[in-house]
């Protein structure tokens, strides 16, 4: 089932494919995703990399944020199968456990079926990625699409807000300002896995303020994109005004579904305020957030 988060994730495995192979452990590829029909199962699948190495291979990746872990290895055996028939190629799976809510004991990386007497029949192995016991700093030495999970890893020795200053450091050289704000929102939306929103918001606000004056900052509005940075992070994913908009609509049209919610959480301020203005005007969450 998609989770808020599941669209960010899937931005930013779309964002920059190759980067995601250092996150995994696996040797630097040229790579491109595959968008595979595997509709029958999940939408979630579709986190397809195809490595063009010498002999090509695929990397399938999920994300958990939930405490449903119990079911995991069972989806990723399937996944695993269904990439294998369709494609002829050889899948690595990965799970991406976001926060520790969502560890479980079934998630041992193996899967095993057994006979009834007994004998094993059947073994699968997969990943397991434990974000909150991966040194921040490799997080930080990675590339640019896993930038935005530094605050979920391992902050001993550091602290948030420095994590917060060395990832703007990241994205001051040489990032397009469009990729600029698709990363600090990325970065705000998943630090809200660990912290209160409210917290969240003050960490980016801080850098934000910090890089206004900046070149990046006035390119973007020399560019016409008035949000910029400090805009962007601060104003466009402000916790107070997105709630007071979830809690007004709710009321009307009842509770959104996760991919409703996740469309929500990645709308700027202006569509928020867009989508408030025609809130009278419509009976149903598709109607209100159609493209």
């Amino acid at each position: 089932m998609p989770t808020p988060f599941d669209a960010t994730t899937k931005e930013l495995v779309r964002f920059q494919p190759e980067d995601w192979l250092a996150l995994l452990g696996l040797p630097p590829e040229p790579c491109e995703l595959v968008d595979a029909d595997l509709a029958t199962v999940s939408t979630e699948a579709d986190r397809l990399i195809r490595v063009n190495s010498a002999k090509p291979y695929l990397v399938h990746i999920e994300f958990q944020s939930g405490h449903d872990g119990y079911s995991v290895p069972g989806r990723m055996l399937r996944y695993n199968v269904l990439a294998g028939e369709q494609t002829g190629l050889t899948v690595l799976s990965y799970v991406i456990l976001l926060r520790p809510e969502a560890d479980s004991p079934a998630l041992t990386g193996n899967v095993e079926r057994l006979r009834p007497n007994g004998t094993r029949y059947l073994s699968f192995e997969f990943g397991v990625i434990r974000l909150w016991k991966l040194p921040v700093a490799q997080v930080l030495r990675g590339g640019l699409a896993t930038l935005p999970l530094a605050l979920l890893g391992d902050l001993s020795g550091t602290s948030p807000e420095e994590v917060v200053q060395q990832v703007a450091e990241r994205l001051s050289t040489d990032v397009a300002p469009e990729s600029i704000r698709k990363l600090w929102t990325s970065t705000y939306l998943l630090a809200g896995l660990r912290y209160a929103p409210e917290i969240a918001g003050k960490l980016l606000e801080k850098v934000a303020a910090q890089m206004k004056e900046s070149m990046t900052y006035q390119k973007i509005l020399a560019d016409g994109r008035e949000e910029g940075i400090a805009q962007g992070v601060v104003q466009g994913v402000a916790v107070g005004e997105r709630r007071l908009f979830l809690k007004m609509a709710s009321r009307r049209l009842g509770e959104p579904d996760a991919a409703t919610l996740a469309k929500v959480e990645l709308a700027s301020a202006l569509t928020i305020e867009k989508w408030a203005e025609a809130l009278d005007q419509v009976e149903t969450w598709s109607e209100l957030v159609k493209a």
